[in-house]
């Protein structure tokens, strides 16, 4: 059994909920409100970053990149015609890069924003909105 700590408006999460249901696996979806720093989740990912995987048995899988890569070769090695990476590593590095560039780059510059001021914040006290704005 697949379970998959995720916010519905994480756009990392969503990620992971495109490549599980491309390859038609079933889960048990649990919402994680990672500002509220639960520490059951913390101890799953101690970054306290959606999504995290857990699958029986195996350490949990933090990041949605690590998530996809993980899914790809444990999951769908046997769907050879629906794999998520392509074959060449040429094309492997490409496609690591496209990844990386919007899940990284593109995610702190527009999505994390845009979905912090917009959504998230109307779940968050006070006191987690002033956190999540000081450096660390």
């Amino acid at each position: 059994m697949l379970t998959l700590f995720h916010h519905p408006f994480c756009p990392h999460s969503r990620f992971i909920r495109l490549v599980l249901g491309e390859l038609g696996l079933d889960l048990h979806l649990v919402e994680e409100r990672s500002w509220e720093r639960r520490e059951a989740f913390l101890a799953l990912n101690p970054a306290g970053a959606t999504p995290v995987l857990v699958v029986e048995g195996q350490p949990a899988i933090p990041g949605a990149g690590v998530v996809a890569e993980y899914i790809d070769e444990a999951m769908a090695a046997e769907a050879a015609d629906r794999r998520l990476l392509p074959q060449a590593l040429a094309e492997r590095v490409e496609v690591r890069r496209l990844m990386s560039w919007f899940n990284e780059k593109f995610f702190e510059e527009a999505t994390n924003p845009l979905v912090t001021e917009r959504i998230y914040k109307r779940f968050m006290s006070e006191e987690d909105a002033a956190a999540r704005h000081r450096p660390t």
